[in-house]
């Protein structure tokens, strides 16, 4: 009997232990969860019973350097999302119809969404204002829970293409994938908020509870150097030339020497950051569905590319001022000195290489003279004189073998011969600018230290950075990376390259109101069946007191005017010099402004009869076109061209009455042309001509085969000798 009680008695200490054990191990795990991890619990509950739903920040608006021209803002807009748990099954296909047909979707698609296993969809983005009004009363008026319509942000480019290189684009995200968007998108981008509500453990919105709301932070605003009204001249200017000189591209950069502010940027072709999955030419638009996603990712790459900093060519004679500022920095030789002879080519390493004037060499001449008619002789003896260690001492100093440091992504170096291996020939073809690489942007910075006196500056695009409050956060200044030569060597350098526009190679840059010094250009880039050419041209101006530099580069051009700098690029350089300096309230070179033509301002024949305006055009030395049959006392109700247009005598002005049509002309191809035969070309199609320079036609500023009205102004830029240009 004591037998069977122990037995007992030590089930009952057991079972008693075990409790024990038990008790305290459940005591000291409520501990753990209800004090040592309370926090982590708490944090898993409230995910658990809460979702949020993103508020997205504004993202900051990029303004030109006029503070006044929106280039890229974000508007409101809404997205649809859906929480597919809270629409009843049954009832999700009549949701999904619904929803389609007022958003314009697909009703497979929207179905497709709210059947999925998700806690939240989104059904639509940038969702317009009536769409997202009526979904809304759909939702209201029908009683639909897990529908919400919420607002987001859009952006956009208002000016469509302009600037697209520079300015980038963003994702669906809204996250910057290029250009300024990209660099700045810290500061753009701003912190998004979140409105929190609760849920049951369903996944339905418990009632009674209040949504917590957390205000975004809008992005900051950024301040361009750009105008962008040079930048819409120059884009205009350059559009044409490509597409004229069928080129493969080109590439302009306007700089301030002596800050370093870029005022344009530009590449054509182009593209629209509105728009920026969509290819920006015809033809690959035709086969677009047909490549794979490697083939769309390069060609897309390649649009997006801002080939004025990313990419880098072989720059030809615009280069030659290096070798000139390192010559005369070194004391190598003096700017005057007939101490070079042009022979037709220069011999180095066995090779023959030739001037571009190799069928009529030049003879005698002076490092000047040699700038003035782009030499390549005159530069290969001069860099032999001064030898491979001074020679790259100057590749260096003007940084060619780095980045200038601009404030975009994408930006490459040049390309440099590596002096511990270099040849006695590659110091002769670097020394005029081939078997080397820079950009077009650096090229803009070697000749902005040139028209500032000797100092290489940092080239910059955005110049304030503002908080969304419209106070300035930050504001970006010039900054002077070094002094490379002297003030001296700077002004020697420019008065040969005032020469070289005014009596030399680069006389296709002239304007008739500014002093331009220049250089012209012809890179050759690639070797036999490969070669291709690079055309460029650089304007300096006004020559007395830089304003401005522009840069035009045009790679691979295969039109009828050939593949010249001087011919391509000059006239254009020299207009967009011309109207920028213009807009930019400079005075003209009154010296310069001399030479202008005799010409006579347009009378207002308007509100005139017939016989009266006939009188008045022969009395200012007019003469007078009509489209159709005029009495004496027929009453002129338009004119082209209009009122205060400037014409030389002789002229003629069209005219017509109140039920006349304005005639139309298509305008015919005279490059190349002798002045006499063009202004008669033009004269017999109804057209009025402006002669600037003498001799042969370069350029037209309205293109061959469009359509314009009868009467209109033509500009033709002449000069004396086609041939005569590299």
């Amino acid at each position: 009997m004591s037998f069977v009680n122990m037995s007992t008695k030590r089930r009952v200490v057991v079972a008693m232990v075990v409790c024990l054990i038990a008790f305290l191990y459940l005591t000291g795990r409520l501990v753990y969860i209800q004090i040592v991890k309370s926090e982590h619990y708490a944090n898993e509950a409230y995910a658990q019973q809460t979702r949020s739903k993103s508020v997205e920040a504004k993202r900051g608006t990029i303004y030109d350097s006029t503070g006044a021209k929106i280039l890229a803002q974000s508007i409101s807009t809404n997205i649809v999302t859906a929480v597919p748990s809270n629409i009843e099954k049954d009832n999700r296909e009549t949701v999904a119809q619904n929803i389609a047909q007022i958003l314009g979707l697909e009703k497979d698609e929207v179905l497709s969404k709210l059947n999925k296993n998700s806690s939240s969809v989104t059904i639509a983005t940038q969702v317009d204002q009536e769409k997202a009004k009526n979904l809304l009363t759909y939702i209201s008026e029908n009683e639909i829970k897990g529908i919400s319509v919420d607002e987001d942000m859009l952006r956009v480019y208002p000016y469509g293409t302009l600037l697209s290189h520079v300015l980038g684009f963003v994702g669906t995200d809204n996250q910057g994938l290029s250009g300024i968007e990209a660099y700045y998108d810290d500061e753009l981008s701003g912190n998004p908020g979140k409105i929190v509500a609760s849920f049951d453990g369903s996944g339905r919105e418990t009632p009674f509870t209040q949504e917590q709301y957390i205000a975004a932070e809008d992005g900051k605003d950024l301040v361009l150097t750009v105008d962008a009204t040079v930048q819409s001249l120059v884009e205009k200017y350059l559009a044409k030339a490509v597409e004229e000189n069928i080129a493969q591209y080109g590439s302009i950069v306007v700089m301030r020497p002596s800050t370093g502010e870029v005022l344009a940027m530009a590449n054509y072709p182009t593209y629209d950051p509105n728009d920026p999955f969509t290819p920006n030419d015809e033809e690959t638009k035709q086969i677009w569905d047909t490549l794979d996603s490697t083939q769309k990712r390069d060609y897309l790459n390649q649009m997006w590319r801002n080939k004025a900093i990313s990419d880098s060519q072989e720059p030809g004679s615009t280069f030659k001022v290096i070798t000139a500022t390192a010559a005369l920095e070194e004391n190598v030789v003096n700017l005057d000195d007939k101490l070079f002879y042009c022979s037709g080519y220069y011999s180095v390493g066995g090779w023959d290489i030739k001037c571009w004037r190799y069928y009529n060499p030049h003879g005698s001449e002076s490092l000047r003279d040699g700038i003035m008619n782009s030499c390549n002789p005159v530069f290969m003896q001069v860099s032999a004189r001064m030898g491979i260690s001074k020679f790259m001492k100057y590749i260096h100093a003007f940084n060619l073998d780095s980045k200038t440091g601009i404030d975009l992504p994408g930006e490459t170096t040049g390309i440099m011969h590596n002096e511990a291996n270099m040849s006695d020939v590659d110091l002769a073809t670097s020394s005029f600018g081939q078997t080397i690489q820079i950009t077009t942007l650096q090229t803009a910075v070697n000749y902005s230290a040139i028209a500032n006196g000797g100092y290489l500056v940092q080239p910059y695009i955005v110049k304030e950075i503002k908080n969304n409050d419209g106070n300035y956060d930050e504001q970006i200044s010039s900054k002077v990376v070094k002094q490379i030569m002297s003030e001296q060597t700077a002004s020697q350098i420019m008065s040969a390259l005032v020469d070289t526009v005014n009596i030399g190679t680069a006389k296709p840059g002239q304007i008739r109101d500014y002093q331009v010094a220049g250089k012209t250009a012809t890179g050759e880039n690639g070797r036999g069946e490969n070669l291709k050419y690079l055309a460029g041209y650089v304007g300096v101006a006004p020559a007395s007191n830089p304003e401005i530099v522009v840069v035009m580069n045009l790679f691979d051009p295969k039109g009828p005017s050939g593949h010249g700098g001087a011919s391509l690029c000059g006239p254009v350089v020299g207009s967009i010099i011309d109207e920028t300096l213009k807009y930019m309230d400079v005075q003209p070179d009154y010296a310069v402004n001399e030479t202008e033509s005799n010409e006579v301002v347009v009378p207002n024949f308007v509100g005139m009869t017939y016989s009266q305006a006939k009188e008045l055009a022969q009395n200012s030395g007019f003469g007078i076109n009509t489209s159709s049959e005029f009495s004496e006392d027929t009453v002129i109700t338009n004119q082209v061209p209009k009122y205060g247009a400037a014409l030389t005598p002789g002229s003629n002005i069209m005219t017509y009455k109140e039920e006349d049509q304005i005639q139309k002309t298509n305008v015919p191809d005279v490059r190349n042309m002798s002045v006499a035969v063009a202004t008669a070309t033009f004269r017999n199609l109804g057209l009025n001509v402006r002669v600037e320079g003498s001799g042969y036609v370069l350029t037209q500023d309205v293109s061959a085969g469009e359509q314009i009205d009868m009467g209109s102004i033509v500009t033709i830029k002449c000069i004396d000798d086609l041939n005569g240009l590299p």
